[in-house]
């Protein structure tokens, strides 16, 4: 049964490709897509999303959210080293001729989830700012959320730096709030990328073969781009050269199936204070120590590791099957 969904992001190249995993997928319906500053700025995130709606083959609202992190002065650069100056790594995607919608993000993620005939679905791809607006303006939305599924954090290490992942690490304070709250939560942290959450050179090529789809046109030049960016930053091809591993697809694909990544349920902290260790998503995986349950705090779901064959399978599936 096809469940409605609305999607949080900050969209640089790999929340594009997310996105069009999740418009295309007959699993999910897309109900709108809120925008937050992150990869690059609000105004970036807006003309990328409203390019990748035009590139799906759907017609989804688009609303734009939060500039800044909730505490401005403690807010981390953008990503636009990784992602290019526009956020889509400079690639001439025409100019969108789509609108945004004039109600705000918080507002439409507020209003929805209420107003939802059943528990809805949550996908947030970025920093967690508009999600914990929408919380601390109405804690209500938390009940009518079936699953919260977060690219967010990581296991044993971060990205930005030693300790933090980029989307936690914008606004740690947001993902606390969000991280604290009642909602039931899946966290799809860095780890599972380098474990089995990749494309392969042929995955690739299969999803290019089908370039007069739109949205596999799209894909593909994205993961050509990403491949070359990956030689231009010095990065280490850790599943092999010719791979691409975007986080927020998998994300989105976890949200779509759980059963393609392993998983564990933990209890997890968010770090806010700490010199080396701001940003940085605290999991207790103590075995030897007996943990005490915690009965008001729910534990989040973690993708730990990837299963290339079942989550390429479904990327494929999805984008080469006519919706």
């Amino acid at each position: 049964m096809t469940r409605d969904v609305i999607i949080d992001c900050d969209t640089g190249l790999d929340d594009a490709v997310a996105l069009l995993l999740a418009i295309r997928s007959p699993e999910l319906n897309v109900k709108g897509i809120t925008c937050v500053n992150g990869n690059v700025g609000l105004d970036n995130v807006v003309n990328n999303t409203l390019r990748v709606v035009e590139h799906s083959g759907m017609d989804i609202p688009v609303f734009a959210g939060a500039r800044t992190a909730l505490i401005p002065e403690r807010s981390s650069d953008d990503a636009s080293y990784v992602h290019g100056k526009d956020g889509l790594g400079g690639i001439p995607f025409p100019a969108p001729t789509l609108k945004v919608q004039k109600m705000h993000a918080v507002d439409y993620i507020i209003d929805t989830i209420l107003t939802a005939e059943k528990p809805i679905d949550w996908i947030t791809l970025g920093p967690l700012t508009n999600a914990a607006l929408a919380i601390l303006k109405e804690p209500r939305i938390t009940k009518n959320v079936s699953m919260l599924t977060m690219m967010a954090g990581g296991v044993n290490a971060g990205n930005v730096t030693p300790a933090a992942e980029f989307n936690v690490y914008a606004d740690p304070e947001a993902a606390r709030v969000v991280f604290e709250s009642d909602l039931a939560k899946t966290m799809v942290p860095l780890d599972p990328l380098w474990d089995g959450g990749f494309l392969t050179p042929e995955n690739i090529s299969t999803i290019k073969e089908r370039d007069d789809l739109p949205w596999c046109s799209m894909a593909s030049r994205i993961f050509e781009r990403t491949g070359s960016l990956v030689k231009e930053l010095g990065r280490n091809p850790v599943n092999g050269a010719g791979t691409v591993s975007p986080p927020d697809l998998l994300a989105v694909a976890v949200a779509i199936d759980p059963s393609i990544t392993r998983n564990g349920e933990f209890y997890v902290n968010l770090e806010t204070q700490g010199e080396f260790t701001r940003g940085m998503t605290v999991i207790d995986r103590r075995v030897y120590y007996r943990i005490e349950e915690k009965p008001d705090i729910k534990k989040v779901r973690v993708a730990l590791q990837g299963i290339q064959n079942k989550y390429a399978g479904l990327v494929l599936d999805t984008w080469l099957k006519q919706r």
